[in-house]
């Protein structure tokens, strides 16, 4: 199953236990392709940098490059999209992340974004919480098996 993440979940996952840290590790094991592209990346870079983030880098003992690199080494890179489309008014950089998914063919957009979660669907692409994929990668995985 192929997914785009947003920034948001991303980040939560990358430096906390929960829904999103279960995705990337789902990610780590070969059950989920997240898809990134240069740009989506370049603004998990600058929010790792945020100070309000730096006392949890340090608790975790890594620098904001080491877990960007570390997320740069779970994702499948994309083309940055061509066309973004303007569907999101409150937030536009959120746009790029169903550009994103859908230059990517991804299943699924991970959100905890309340703008994102209002569409439900993206053309043919579901926007669901981390909680919420989290249940269907599940189902996915237990199908497999």
């Amino acid at each position: 199953m192929r997914v785009v993440v947003d920034t948001n979940v991303a980040v939560s996952g990358l430096l906390w236990d929960g829904p999103p840290n279960d995705i990337l590790k789902r990610a780590r094991d070969g059950f989920v392709v997240l898809v990134a592209c240069q740009e989506s990346v370049k603004e998990l870079q600058r929010i790792l940098q945020y100070k309000r983030f730096q006392a949890r880098l340090s608790m975790l003992g890594m620098s904001a490059d080491e877990v960007s690199a570390y997320y740069m080494n779970l994702v499948r890179f994309v083309p940055n999209p061509k066309e973004v489309p303007k569907v999101i008014r409150e937030d536009p950089f959120d746009n790029l992340f169903l550009a994103l998914a859908s230059e990517g063919k991804a299943q699924l957009v991970v959100t905890g974004d309340h703008h994102l979660l209002r569409l439900g669907r993206h053309m043919e692409i579901e926007i669901v919480t981390p909680h919420e994929a989290c249940k269907v990668i599940e189902t996915l995985i237990t199908e497999k098996r």
